[in-house]
């Protein structure tokens, strides 16, 4: 058997350890950014649901406390022969559900268990609730809220129910809560298509309805046991074994615990589609990177095969000298090698935009949209050759560069990077340029670099829905182009301190202050200047005036 070629041995080494570069970092890049956003998002849906949990404990904290201090009042204040009259039980308890819509009925209930007066749609003036469990509580605690029952009406219900000491004959005032008015409290807390939010008693009994399988009374199927005091959020299974995220709170009726769920698949869909797109273009990306490599590596084996054979016959020491002469060549031109793939790029892109005449716009229904992106696509090139030209040359000392400018056309297409992101954050951008405005000479990779400042930081300004205005004008001898906020301004006291190097109203580790010193800055090299005008709680206007010198 013949021992395989060396050259192939090489392509195989080459092809292995590219993919090796090129992959592995993609993938585990990949993977971190994506455990970082779901631990991230995970994160934040368990605190959304715990604040969740926590207000709407508050308000059925507050709901069951008003009701029961209306009570207390009522049984403080009137006395029993005042309350038995004929008809005045009845005017109370109109009175009470003027001020809180939400009781059923009232009664009082001598110690013996006895109606003495009934308010109600249900016949109990003549029940006796000695035995029952809610009047020997409320007689040795003297306020008591009960769990959901069934009680003489038949019915789910709960009552509040407050005792009078009056000697050796004392009576309670019992109200019984409207259940609906309730059910609809608790469930305010339901979250999208498959949240539910109910309330299980020590027993793990509904004492809401639930919004999926189930009803009052019946049991949850969840382990209360395992639910710690206080306010926790988990991910556990509910009674019907369906993977939920699960919030508990214990109400102050210490008998009663508010539950709140979510799916975390709905909760997590958006990072699920991220995560699925994430998956499509690494794979996409693989599959080009792979072609690119297996091509080139061959080609350039193929090559080197090649030209090892043609330098087969030549002297060893002709073969080391054009070995370090390529080396050195190779090393001096590395810095320029950047810009070929741009040149490729920008002279593809123009041949494609001379075979894009106005017949085939005009016929093809997406024609302008390429001819706009063929124009977006040699620009950014224009831009990349302009930002490799300042690296080459960021040892000396840089002069701005003359390019024919429509301030308007730089101003939309910077604001056009920060769409994403000003969508994320719910903030508008308005825009109000005059279209009349002339090209001018001056240089337009400096220029987007301004405006990109500035549009950063009046997003960190307005925050989440907030609104942003571009306008453009011209002044005299100048074109101007303002950034307007609707954040909270620059105070008077740091107006004049704004554009200082290092200087900056960001929090800790938010800003380096260089931003705003680095386009003013450049605004003066280009021959024009860069100013703020703010008021405290009104916003602030940055206005960057370039001189009107005429480019075709």
């Amino acid at each position: 058997m013949n021992p395989p070629s060396p050259y192939r041995q090489l392509t195989k080494r080459m092809i292995a350890t590219t993919l090796a570069v090129a992959l592995v970092p993609l993938y585990i890049m990949g993977a971190a950014i994506y455990f970082y956003y779901s631990v991230t998002e995970q994160e934040r849906t368990k605190e959304e649901i715990r604040t969740q949990v926590v207000n709407r404990a508050s308000s059925i904290q507050v709901f069951l406390a008003e009701r029961t201090s209306l009570l207390e009042v009522l049984v403080n204040t009137a006395n029993l022969a005042d309350l038995t009259r004929p008809g005045r039980l009845q005017q109370v308890f109109g009175l009470l559900n003027r001020r809180s819509w939400s009781f059923m009925d009232l009664g009082i209930i001598d110690h013996n268990g006895d109606h003495l007066v009934y308010v109600g749609p249900y016949p109990l003036e003549h029940e006796n609730y000695k035995n029952a469990r809610w009047f020997q509580e409320t007689m040795q605690r003297g306020v008591y809220v009960s769990d959901v029952f069934l009680g003489a009406r038949g019915v789910p219900h709960f009552v509040i129910a407050v005792k009078h000491e009056d000697g050796d004959n004392p009576w309670i005032l019992r109200a019984t809560i409207d259940s609906d008015v309730f059910t609809k409290l608790v469930q305010l807390a339901q979250f999208g298509l498959s949240g539910d939010a109910f309330i299980l008693n020590r027993e793990g009994l509904y004492q809401t309805p639930p919004r999926f399988g189930g009803k009052v009374l019946d049991p949850s199927g969840i382990d209360l046991k395992t639910v710690p005091p206080g306010v926790s959020v988990s991910q556990r299974h509910d009674g019907q074994g369906r993977e939920r995220m699960m919030a508990f709170t214990w109400l102050p009726k210490e008998d009663w615990l508010l539950v709140i769920t979510r799916d975390p698949a709905e909760s997590f869909g958006p990072l699920a589609l991220a995560r699925n797109v994430e998956i499509a273009v690494l794979g996409l990306g693989s599959l080009l990177i792979v072609a690119a490599i297996l091509f080139l590596v061959r080609l350039l084996v193929r090559q080197l095969e090649a030209a090892d054979r043609q330098r087969a016959d030549c002297d060893a020491q002709l073969v080391h000298s054009a070995r370090l002469v390529s080396m050195g060549r190779m090393a001096a031109g590395v810095a320029h090698e950047i810009n070929n793939p741009l040149a490729a790029i920008g002279e593809l892109a123009g041949l494609m935009d001379d075979l894009m005449d106005e017949q085939f716009v005009q016929a093809n229904p997406r024609g302008p949209k390429f001819k706009q992106n063929l124009a977006k696509i040699q620009s950014h090139v224009e831009r990349a050759r302009a930002v490799t030209h300042r690296l080459l040359g960021f040892a000396r000392r840089m002069e701005p560069r003359q390019d024919s400018v429509d301030l308007n056309e730089a101003l939309e297409e910077t604001c056009s990077f920060l769409e994403k992101e000003a969508m994320f954050k719910q903030v508008a951008i308005d825009k109000d340029l005059d279209r009349s405005l002339p090209r001018i000479k001056t240089d337009r990779a400096q220029l987007q670099q301004v405006f990109l400042n500035l549009l950063n930081n009046a997003l960190d300004a307005v925050g989440e829905g907030g609104r942003i205005r571009l306008s453009t004008r011209a002044a005299g001898d100048y074109l101007e182009a303002r950034v307007a906020d609707d954040g909270p301004g620059v105070p008077a006291d740091l107006k004049d301190r704004i554009f200082d190097p290092f200087f900056t109203t960001k929090g800790p580790g938010q800003g380096t202050g260089l931003g705003l010193s680095i386009s003013h800055s450049i605004m003066q090299k280009l021959g024009g200047g860069l100013t703020l005008e703010s008021q405290p709680g009104q916003g602030a206007t940055f206005i960057a005036r370039l001189p009107k010198v005429i480019g075709e």
